[in-house]
């Protein structure tokens, strides 16, 4: 079966954490709800090796590793799918699909390889040629996240010799800002190890003024006002489960990589930006260690860091999407017989 956990980088990366006994992410969120949901008429035979996931409308878009196509679409009344961009080097195709988002009636697909932004009318989507346009922007730009319709971006820094976390970059991608330093971890391996380790998924709100950030290992959560890019404060820190790695790299052969421990905590997978705040998709229990990766259990907080609510989705579930017309958090979820279904959850 599908079981392939697909990160954000090629690296191979082992992480350890460390755990306050204090502190605990359930215990922020002492009851539970869960939603009304329905199955999406999707077949499970139809969906091939999704990682990332985006929704508007009737639509829902993923990112593809099965077929020579960078992205799958979906209608989400009819089940009906076609696959689009080519993985190549011409102006319209891509090398990778590693950030998909809406911003107004338009889908954008960025890769970090090939350095472009493609963008697609979300009416051309199933038409048979949908125009394409190509837009240049910086390559290896991860977590890339569109702030306020495409007029600022911001992304974790995982290239440069600056300590910031995250950079915040204007409409062309020029580096405006820099926010966020690395945190020590006590290691003497090499600078870009600490970003390995810290690596993982980031929101934005609607208005471009808040930033989510949720670490892919351990259970480290941080919010930022990003409002006045000269003045950009943290609002909210949450250290659950911080990350720590013993160093395995040679540098002289351009290899970085970490390992873990079987204890450490697993981190978010995927997170999904709302009106008033932020789905994590996140278990406090998960370790590295387990066989089954995927998560049921949905934090939400607001845009300030402050809990909201906690869903359980009552599914094995590896990445979700909010569908801001529709108000329904759409899940990739697997079933008893470990195959992929889409689910729609109402909030």
């Amino acid at each position: 079966m599908k079981n392939t956990f697909l990160l954000a980088i090629a690296t191979y990366i082992l992480v350890s954490c460390n755990t306050s006994p204090d502190l605990s992410l359930s215990a922020l969120f002492p009851g539970e709800r869960i939603p009304e949901s329905s199955v999406l008429p999707i077949g499970p035979d139809e969906i091939q090796e999704p990682v990332l996931l985006a929704s508007q409308d009737s639509i829902l878009v993923c990112t593809n590793q099965m077929t020579k196509q960078a992205v799958r679409i979906y209608n989400l009344d009819s089940g009906a799918f076609r696959d689009l961009i080519y993985i190549g080097r011409a102006a319209n195709e891509l090398l990778n699909a590693s950030a998909i988002w809406f911003s107004g009636d338009t889908l954008n697909v960025y890769s970090s390889n090939s350095g472009k932004i493609l963008r697609i009318q979300s009416g051309e989507l199933f038409e048979p040629q949908p125009e394409i346009l190509s837009i240049p922007f910086p390559a290896g730009c991860s977590g890339l996240t569109s702030l306020a319709g495409n007029s600022r971006y911001a992304a974790m820094n995982m290239l440069s010799d600056t300590p910031s976390q995250f950079l915040l970059l204007d409409r062309r991608g020029a580096e405006k800002a820099g926010f966020g330093n690395y945190p020590g971890t006590g290691s003497r391996g090499h600078y870009r190890e600490a970003r390995l380790v810290w690596q993982g998924k980031l929101a934005a709100s609607p208005d471009g003024s808040h930033i989510a950030y949720a670490s892919g290992f351990g259970n480290v959560f941080r919010f930022y006002d990003i409002s006045d890019f000269s003045d950009i404060s943290l609002d909210r820190e949450y250290l659950f489960a911080e990350p720590e790695y013993i160093s395995d790299s040679d540098p002289s052969e351009h290899r970085y990589s970490v390992i873990w421990e079987k204890t450490c905590r697993r981190g978010t997978l995927a997170m999904a930006g709302t009106d008033d705040g932020c789905y994590m998709l996140c278990d406090d229990a998960r370790t590295v260690s387990d066989d089954d990766w995927r998560m049921n259990s949905v934090y939400c907080f607001d845009w300030e860091g402050n809990p909201l609510r906690k869903l359980d989705l009552g599914r094995r579930t590896q990445s979700i999407a909010y569908n801001h017309e529709r108000h329904q958090l759409i899940a990739l979820t697997v079933n008893e017989q470990d195959e992929y279904v889409f689910v729609a959850y109402n909030l």
